[in-house]
C-alpha cells in the first residue's frame, strides 16, 4: 500500500469574523494545489481513497486533488482524527487497516499532524516539516513503512528520500 500525505494549501488568515475551522483557501492556494494535483496525476498516481480533515481548507484541498485525478470517482471521506485538535495518530491511521495492498490512500491534514503521521509511517527519527500544499509518498508493507519522496509545491518535483 502507498499513502500520500498532503498538507492543505495556503488559506486565509483567521480573524475576528471567522474561526480556524472556517478558513478557506486563497486564490493562490487553489492555483498551487491545482498544479500539485496535476503533477501528481502526471506522475502516474492513481488514488484509491481520499480522506480529509473536516476543516474547510483541508476539504477544499482534497476536492482539488480529486478533481485533478481523472480516474478517481470515489467520495471524499471526512476523518475528524486528521484535524489538528482531534484524535490520535492511531485514530488517523485506522483507515489504513482496511486498505488493500495495492491501494493508494490520500490523507489531507495539517501541521504538525502531517509530519507526525509521516514520521510514524516512515519510521523516521524526526517528523519532517511540510509547507502548505506539500506532499509526501510513503510505502507501507505490513507494519513497515518507508518514505519514498517529498514533493515541493513550488517545483512540483519529488525529492527522493
Amino acid at each position: 500500500m502507498q499513502v500520500l500525505l498532503v498538507r492543505h494549501a495556503a488559506a486565509v488568515d483567521s480573524g475576528p469574523a471567522r474561526t480556524d475551522y472556517e478558513r478557506w483557501l486563497t486564490d493562490g492556494g487553489r492555483r498551487t494545489m491545482t498544479e500539485v494535483g496535476e503533477a501528481l496525476t502526471a506522475m502516474g498516481l492513481q488514488y484509491s481513497r481520499v480522506y480529509t480533515s473536516p476543516l474547510v481548507r483541508a476539504v477544499q484541498t482534497a476536492e482539488i486533488l480529486a478533481a485533478t485525478q481523472p480516474g478517481f470517482d470515489g467520495p471524499l471521506e471526512v476523518l475528524s482524527a486528521l484535524s489538528t485538535e482531534e484524535g490520535s495518530t492511531a485514530q488517523a491511521l485506522e483507515p489504513l487497516d482496511r486498505a488493500a495492498d495495492d491501494d493508494l490512500i490520500v490523507m489531507v491534514t495539517h501541521m504538525p499532524k502531517v509530519g507526525v503521521i509521516a514520521a510514524h509511517l516512515g519510521q523516521l527519527a524526526k517528523a519532517p516539516s511540510f509547507r502548505t500544499a506539500a506532499a509526501c509518498l510513503l510505502s507501507r508493507d505490513g507494519g513497515r513503512g518507508r518514505l519514498e519522496w517529498m514533493l515541493d509545491p513550488d517545483t512540483r518535483e519529488p525529492k527522493r528520500a
